[in-house]
């Protein structure tokens, strides 16, 4: 079981890294086209970057939800 809480912790971590990465990206470079986008009235462009980010802010958040039961879990076997 041990093992398992291991690589669990392991691919967390790397999927934490993976989706900072993403938002960092996304707000950096995708942010502006968004904004470019509204003032442009390209109304479908601006809501796929919208949508996006959604979903990376969303990812997030469940990749620390699931790493704080995982850390619980490994308190309650320790």
């Amino acid at each position: 079981m041990n093992d398992y809480v291991s690589k669990t912790n392991d691919i967390l971590c790397e999927m934490r890294l993976v989706v900072e990465g993403a938002i960092v990206l996304y707000e950096d470079e995708a942010t502006p086209l968004y904004n470019m986008a509204l003032k442009a009235e390209m109304n479908e462009a601006a809501a796929a970057f919208d949508i996006i980010g959604r979903a990376l802010f969303s990812l997030r958040q469940n990749i620390i939800t699931m790493d704080e039961a995982c850390r619980q879990e490994a308190l309650k076997k320790a």
